[in-house]
């Protein structure tokens, strides 16, 4: 058993988001990732694992391209292995993130994938 002091982990930058990894097995990695106010991820994907992100403190806004939600303290959100996702802190934020999967190197695009005009379904 391993036991982590999340308060303990947290560090923030007025440059960038900082991400920490507290522990890790070769399926998962836990960390914690600490915001300042209007920082964004860039919109990126893990092509072989799920990243899971539970809002411990502050508010964020979270897309995956055609949908964006304002999450706050308590809500979590999962974004499956493959999926394109964004990150942005709309006050200080501090979040619990799982990456779950054997390869968890992430895939950044400049811009989100235009939307087809036709869908077929």
């Amino acid at each position: 058993m391993e036991i982590v002091d999340l308060k303990a982990s947290e560090e923030f930058s007025p440059d960038h988001h900082v991400h920490k990894s507290l522990t890790s097995t070769p399926r998962s990695d836990i960390s914690i990732a600490c915001w300042e106010p209007g920082q964004t991820s860039p919109i990126h994907c893990h092509p072989a694992a799920d990243e899971i992100y539970h809002v411990i403190d502050g508010e964020g806004l979270f897309s995956d391209g055609s949908t964006e939600r304002r999450l706050g303290r308590g809500d979590t959100v999962i974004f499956p292995a493959g999926e394109l996702h964004q990150v942005q802190a709309v006050t200080r934020m501090v979040l619990y993130r799982v990456q779950a999967g054997p390869d968890r190197r992430a895939e950044s695009v400049s811009t989100w994938p235009a939307v087809s005009a036709t869908r077929k379904g």
